[in-house]
């Protein structure tokens, strides 16, 4: 998912082949996070070149989880405003605030069509969560939406992620007893069971490589969490990372051939790269305290994450190789949450 973001998800996939270096982000990179800098939480955008900041938000309530759209105009994102977790969408520059849900329920895990024309999010409506999709077209008049409800199933359906065609939506499912990895159609036909296992799977990240072909998700099916690939059809799942510590989080390269995760095999929370067939393992963070959050320039020659190494968790950005980390925010208070934007 080539995007603002990088989800959990989530992320920036379809820049195929680009030539990577060592050198600064390019001129006007963007990145956008979430801060508790004013007491509650708040969405802002930063100029990754000049570090210039900007507040996106400025509610009573939390804004959380912002998802930029696959152009950079628009940024969806989750908001306790109104009481209780809605979806709303906002343009880049943070006008036009508008409300797209209206439940007494919470509603998460909001996800971008590529074409940018429909966004899948988990909603707890039903009474457990379930999937649904609204139609956002091309700008924020609400009287142009429309929502559909996707997966209908007593037991949990959530985190749905698009296909980089835009064909297909991965989701995670316990219908069947335990977490495991599912597949539908963007219309939720077709909704296809793709890991079988009695250990979780897919749980907190299940990720599309940038062409399609391969699935990214953690599994606990060895006592621990590992990352483990599988084609698009779930045949072929093998353990890519393979080590007794807990692994998280993969993200896809935006050219497809290395994944991004966070491990604690150091005694620490620390960010890795690795090859999808588990080659050419490269511990990219050293520093003390804890790394998370690791995400994509969508040129895949920067990698913005967020780090305690200066004491609370503050917006970083490195080189590909691991070098140069650069602390882009200065604040006594958290961030997290963070993608690159356009």
């Amino acid at each position: 998912m080539l995007k603002w973001l990088g989800v959990l998800g989530l992320m920036m996939a379809g820049c195929m082949g680009v030539r990577i270096h060592s050198e600064s982000p390019a001129p006007h990179a963007r990145l956008v996070y979430g801060s508790n800098r004013d007491g509650d939480w708040e969405i802002y955008l930063m100029d990754a070149t000049t570090g210039k900041e900007e507040r996106l938000t400025r509610s009573r309530g939390d804004d959380i989880w912002p998802a930029g759209s696959p152009d950079g105009t628009r940024i969806a994102f989750i908001s306790t405003r109104d009481g209780n977790k809605e979806l709303y969408l906002m343009r880049a520059d943070g006008t036009g605030q508008t409300r797209l849900t209206y439940t007494e329920a919470d509603e998460e895990d909001p996800d971008w069509s590529p074409e940018g024309e429909r966004i899948v999010f988990t909603s707890l409506r039903d009474g457990n969560e379930e999937i649904y999709a609204v139609d956002v077209g091309g700008d924020e008049r609400t009287s142009l939406l429309h929502e559909r409800r996707l997966t209908h199933d007593p037991a949990m359906d959530a985190i749905p992620v698009w296909s980089p065609d835009g064909t297909k939506i991965l989701f995670v499912s316990t219908r069947d007893g335990n977490p495991e990895v599912y597949v539908m159609n963007r219309d939720g036909s077709n909704q296809i069971r793709l890991t079988y296992n009695s250990a979780s799977d897919g749980m907190d990240s299940h990720v599309w490589s940038p062409d399609g072909r391969q699935i990214a998700f953690v599994s606990e099916r060895d006592a621990n969490r590992e990352i483990y690939v599988m084609a698009s059809d779930g045949s072929g799942a093998r353990n890519a990372t393979n080590h007794p510590a807990a692994d998280d989080g993969p993200v896809w390269s935006p050219d497809g051939r290395d994944l991004l995760f966070v491990s604690d095999r150091s005694g620490r929370q620390e960010i890795y790269r690795i090859r999808p067939d588990g080659s050419e393992l490269t511990p990219l963070t050293t520093a003390p305290g804890d790394h998370f959050w690791p995400v994509w320039s969508p040129d895949g020659r920067q990698i913005a994450f967020t780090s305690t190494r200066d004491g609370n968790s503050e917006v970083y950005v490195m080189d590909r190789d691991g070098s140069r980390p650069r602390r882009l925010t200065h604040t006594d208070a958290e961030e997290k949450w963070v993608s690159w934007g356009r």
